[in-house]
């Protein structure tokens, strides 16, 4: 085919289940000038046959079957391939509205920008929404989200800034997105939310009972952040936000010395970079968070404030 308008990339592991309703919704667009490549990374299951099956009826399908590399590596190999003027990336369980990429090609070919980002849907297996994140046009809304979905990018932008994604275990989206968003102003926010997250509970289950993996440093990683999004105040209240986040999520299932050392690890970095967020959850200028977003950062503060780190990680962490 020739030169399409957008590159499709979605990063496939073992995802026979959720596949299908991914690659459907790709087929049902009401835009046309796009393929979709599709990078199966070494699935053990039936995935890379669903795959072959649905390219041996759509020309539009370029497969590439690898061995097991991670996402990181596997979506960076993807913008290596595209030959679309734009990228799209689409996780291998989630799906998209009929007029996703018609929106998001039109956004962004209309004012000739480098990023365009819109909101999501969280859904279950019924398609029942567990909560909608729609953005407005405020400085601080292109943070809420930084995962690679729900947005497109100009593909020469990110090949000739060589913007891969961080191959590490963790926050490999947002060493992506924080570098895009550093190298450009070109960026605007859509109200839109044609992407749908799909909620996997045996995914989220599984994830979230392992405590913290000792391949992770943490430290490695927000040093890492600071050097691509450098130190606005927009960026240490996003680093608060995420070492809260990364300690009730993985700590639920440390033990107490671990969370609480993990706690005083990431403070002494805080301290030395001088680090620490004036904002707050209901400052003006971080419009836009969910409720429960706000909740867990306003309470975990004040539990910092009042000293209570290691009285409530007795309480909360189970390992």
């Amino acid at each position: 085919m020739s030169k399409p308008a957008i590159s499709v990339i979605i990063p496939v592991y073992n995802a026979q289940e959720g596949l299908s309703q991914c690659i459907d919704s790709l087929l049902d667009q009401t835009f046309s000038d796009y393929e979709i490549i599709i990078l199966n990374d070494g699935s053990t299951d039936n995935s890379l046959e669903v795959i072959q099956n649905y390219a041996s009826k759509n020309d539009s399908i370029r497969v590439i079957d690898k061995e097991n590399e991670g996402v990181a590596k596997t979506r960076n190999r993807g913008i290596v391939l595209a030959k679309g003027e734009y990228i799209v990336f689409i996780d291998n369980d989630d799906f998209i509205a009929p007029d996703y990429l018609e929106c998001f090609y039109e956004a962004i070919e209309k004012e000739k920008l480098d990023i365009v980002i819109g909101g999501y849907k969280r859904v279950n297996k019924d398609h029942k929404i567990l909560f909608q994140q729609d953005l407005s046009q405020t400085d601080w809304s292109k943070y809420i989200v930084v995962a690679p979905w729900a947005r497109i990018y100009r593909t020469s932008f990110l090949k000739e800034n060589d913007i891969q994604f961080f191959d590490y275990p963790i926050g490999e989206d947002v060493i992506f997105t924080l570098t895009a968003y550093n190298l450009t102003d070109k960026i605007k926010v859509i109200d839109y939310n044609g992407y749908n997250w799909f909620f996997n509970e045996r995914s989220i289950s599984n994830t979230s009972q392992r405590g913290f993996n000792p391949k992770i440093d943490i430290i490695y990683f927000l040093s890492c952040l600071k050097d691509v999004a450098g130190d606005s105040e927009y960026i240490k209240y996003y680093v608060k936000r995420y070492y809260i986040w990364y300690l009730l999520f993985s700590g639920k299932a440390a033990s107490s010395k671990q969370f609480v050392e993990q706690h005083r690890r990431i403070q002494d970095w805080i301290r030395k970079e001088n680090f620490r967020s004036k904002l707050t959850p209901f400052s003006k200028s971080v419009r836009g968070e969910r409720i429960q977003t706000k909740i867990y950062v306003v309470i975990f503060r004040l539990i910092e404030h009042l000293k209570l780190v290691t009285l409530f990680s007795k309480f909360y962490c189970k390992g």
